[in-house]
């Protein structure tokens, strides 16, 4: 096959057919498409078969572009005509065959073998990677678009297809059956003649997908190179991720189709540059850490500060305790034998007694929330948000603005407790009003020791034989009775005997605990003055100050200490959390002096502010509207006093 000399003796048409090809080959098929329309030296069908079979055994790998010029769609291999002359339909068959010998390519088949040399050096399995540099990154990201834009040009393609093939079809119809006047033309046979509708749900999706993929960018690295043209450094987990490797005739292929893409090789591993920034960033960044934590960290030089800090357990300062004093007690009370008034003989050893008192020094101290307290320190610990200047504002009634004792505070400061904010105390418990006054021991009650035990009620022998029972059955009774002692005793033991691990918790822990978790509004800790005047000196900037519990422990006489506090408490309103208002009714909304004087069984169940007062009486007597519907919104006790209408 020869190419017809051009009848222009020089320029770019004179060059010999070679020399042409070798020039095509540098252009793409947009780019050819628009030489064949604006010269008609280049638009010869030869010359255009020529230039794709170039490309196809040439340029590209046999094995990429195996299959360019088969249509997506297959045409039919028969048409079947319809006689309409009126007798029995006779069918013809005509074959439809291409001719080989002579090819018919169009540039539109080379843009087609170009999406398919990319895909399938996209789709091609990764090779391992090596260290001859025959290996190259690429974005997995570009990939993806490229795949997703290639698919739609292929849909748009059979579309193509199926448009030409329909219009074909329709063509020879027309040319193979004779229409007469006044008679519509036949269907195609084994048609319907309607076309086949998607559904709009089908649409609607086929639409998305064909408008979000958008041709992918010039650069297939664009987001795997860094600013100084390298590759980006990344974790192991983060490049399989972001990268694919490829082969180094897969990156020719995709380096002539975008020629602006950075070549990545395998071997490298990241920016030195990038790297070396990397490492006096985080420098920079330990540096500032350290310096923030110094700076946050300088006020613990100073011992009170310091001492406020590490006492996060214990809640008041230990160097201002006093010991506990001992009650002086007689020799002759120490222990002795009583005899009760039903035949029992116990021993009733009584321990040693200390006085309840004060157990602070004498000196101003402060309360302050724990909650503020916690915040600070683990801002000294950790860092981040610094808290507000301290403020005990949050001990302040709602009602009158004045201060409200949490009740584990004052019984730590009546010496009821050797803790504040938990664990054992080592005071024992008051001693009864006489040594008797809980000791009435039922049938089956433990003993304090096995001898008394041996001792039986010889009232309650003496009802069981007066009831009928023999002297097997009372038997019997008596050793269901010591065996029952006997588990009570075995269980006491074991709730009281010590437990090693750190979780478990004693009578007076677990007590303790409750206090601050349920009776308390605000758990607070104790601190010094001078403390609390270390930590006000931390912010300057706060120049109207902060409210701030203070109270004075003062010695009074013989020995006995007295709590002052700066403003007085309310003794009106609850500062613990156990009592809730909004449960009680109007019924307390009753005169004080007639409730006691009619209803006297219900006044003790009353519930009473922690002073005694019952809740709500402070309400009877006056006649503030606001305190009246205060009142009125307390739930009912069930009692038939008339009520008023619910505030609610």
């Amino acid at each position: 096959m020869s190419l017809k000399t051009p009848n222009e003796s020089c320029g770019l048409t004179a060059l010999q057919r070679e020399m042409h090809l070798s020039i095509l080959t540098f252009l793409r098929a947009t780019d050819l498409s628009n030489v064949q329309q604006t010269c008609t030296t280049f638009n010869n069908r030869e010359l255009v078969v020529s230039v794709v079979d170039h490309f196809a055994a040439e340029v590209y790998p046999r094995e990429l572009t195996e299959g360019f010029d088969t249509p997506i769609v297959s045409p039919l291999k028969s048409v079947v005509v319809a006689s309409n002359k009126g007798r029995k339909k006779a069918e013809s068959q005509v074959t439809i065959k291409a001719d080989d010998s002579l090819k018919v390519y169009t540039f539109e088949m080379l843009r087609n073998m170009e999406t398919l040399v990319v895909t399938r050096a996209i789709s091609r399995p990764e090779p391992p990677l090596n260290s001859d540099g025959t290996c190259f990154y690429v974005s997995k990201s570009w990939c993806k678009s490229a795949l997703a834009w290639l698919e739609v040009q292929q849909e748009e393609r059979k579309e193509r297809e199926l448009k030409q093939q329909r219009a074909a079809e329709e063509a020879k119809l027309l040319a193979s059956t004779p229409s007469k006047k006044g008679k519509k033309q036949g269907k195609h046979p084994g048609s319907s003649g309607k076309k086949k509708k998607l559904s709009r749900k089908e649409q609607r999706a086929r639409d998305r997908k064909m408008s979000n993929a958008l041709p992918p960018p010039p650069n297939v690295n664009s987001d795997l190179v860094c600013e100084h043209g390298c590759i980006k450094n990344c974790s192991s987990k983060q490049a399989r991720a972001r990268r694919r490797v490829m082969d180094k005739q897969a990156w020719k292929i995709l380096k002539s189709f975008y020629p602006d893409s950075h070549e990545l090789s395998a071997e490298f591993t990241g920016c030195l540059i990038c790297r070396a920034e990397d490492e006096t960033a985080k420098k920079a960044v330990i540096d500032r850490k350290e310096e923030e934590k110094a700076n946050r960290k300088k006020p613990l030089s100073c011992p009170l500060v310091r001492g406020f800090y590490t006492r996060a357990s214990k809640g008041f300062p230990s160097h201002c305790l006093v010991p506990p004093k001992p009650l002086p007690l007689e020799m002759s009370e120490i222990g002795k034998v009583e005899t009760s008034h039903d035949g029992f003989s116990m021993f009733s050893p009584i321990p040693l007694q200390y006085e309840r008192t004060c157990p602070l020094k004498p000196g101003v101290y402060c309360a302050l929330p724990r909650s503020w307290c916690y915040k600070w320190r683990k801002y000294m610990k950790n860092g981040g948000d610094c808290p507000p200047p301290p403020d005990a504002s949050e001990c302040l009634c709602e009602a009158h603005s004045l201060p409200l004792v949490p009740p584990h505070l004052e019984s730590f400061l009546r010496g009821e407790t050797t803790t504040l904010l938990g664990g054992t105390s080592n005071l024992p418990a008051a001693p009864p009003t006489s040594p008797f006054a809980s000791t009435s021991l039922p049938v089956g009650a433990s003993f304090s020791s096995p001898s008394a035990r041996r001792t039986s009620d010889s009232s309650t022998l003496q009802a069981l034989r007066a009831a009928g029972l023999s002297e097997s059955e009372v038997h019997a009774q008596r050793l269901a009775m010591a065996r029952i002692e006997d588990e009570r005793i075995a269980m006491v033991n074991e709730a009281r005997r010590p437990r090693s691990d750190s979780t478990s918790s004693t009578g007076q822990e677990r007590i303790t605990n409750e206090q601050l978790d349920r009776e308390n509004r605000v758990v607070v800790e104790i601190l010094t003055d001078d403390e609390v005047t270390a930590l006000e000196s931390l912010y300057p900037r706060v120049t109207g100050g902060t409210y701030a519990l203070r109270f004075a422990v003062i010695e009074g006489c013989g020995g006995q200490s007295e709590i002052v506090w700066t403003t007085q408490p309310c003794r009106e309103c609850d500062p613990s959390s156990s009592i809730d208002p909004t449960y009680y009714h109007i019924i307390v909304v009753v005169c004080l002096q007639q409730t006691e004087t009619t209803w006297p069984p219900l006044v003790e169940s009353l519930p009473r502010w922690p002073n005694g007062k019952v809740l709500g009486t402070t309400s009877l007597c006056s006649k503030d509207i606001a305190e009246r519907e205060f009142c009125a919104r307390l739930p009912c006790l069930g009692c038939t006093i008339p009520q008023t209408k619910n505030m609610d």
